[in-house]
């Protein structure tokens, strides 16, 4: 490789000189011109020398540096399809993975839908339950404070009665021991029913 450089290095500098006599000799010429017509031995010779160079040159470069280029320009395009292949695999696995994600937010949203319905249900009937324990104690109590409020109206009257018995019986000791006239028994049944109305107030 290093070799083939410099023969073209060698070649470029061939070139070089003969271009520069060839137009130093058209510079010295009587017309001046660069070439002149019809053209000399001299320019023809400079001519081919040139034309023999370039394709030295174009024989050298073709099997090492054109097909460099072309490898290299092969080797970058196949890079350039690769990248876009990666960048359509990517975004087709991007999109797969946001349908996925798509469909697990859904599901997690029906579940949190059901779970807050079964909540609400829970809650409902557990406020039935309480609702129903707490009637049921109520009437209880209720029934409880009739009964009592019952029992203890039976006791009242008993006492009442009682009283009345002991103020009956009383009333009949007392008119039995005294030989009352009508004024003194209507006194004493009068004094009698202020007792048996006053028992009753208490």
């Amino acid at each position: 490789m290093k070799t083939m450089l410099r023969l073209t290095l060698l070649l470029m500098t061939i070139g070089a000189s003969v271009a520069a006599h060839g137009a130093e000799e058209a510079a010295n010429g009587e017309s001046g011109a660069l070439i002149p017509f019809p053209p000399g031995p001299q320019q023809i010779a400079t001519s081919i020398w040139v034309l023999v160079v370039f394709l030295v040159m174009l024989a050298v470069l073709y099997p090492t540096a054109w097909k460099g280029v072309l490898a290299g320009l092969k080797e970058r395009e196949g890079r350039i399809r690769k990248d876009i292949a990666d960048a359509e695999a990517a975004r087709v696995k991007a999109e797969a993975t946001l349908a996925q994600y798509n469909k697990q937010l859904a599901q997690a949203e029906d579940r949190v839908r059901d779970m807050l319905t079964k909540a609400q249900a829970d809650g409902e009937r557990l406020a039935g339950v309480i609702r129903d324990k707490a009637t049921g104690e109520a009437e209880g109590i209720k029934s409880k404070a009739l009964a009592d409020i019952e029992e203890a109206g039976k006791v009242a009257v008993a006492q009442i009665h009682e009283q009345a018995a002991e103020l009956s019986v009383a009333i009949a000791e007392k008119i039995i021991r005294r030989n009352l006239n009508v004024e003194d028994q209507r006194e004493l049944v009068r004094a009698s029913l202020q007792q048996l109305d006053a028992a009753k107030r208490n």
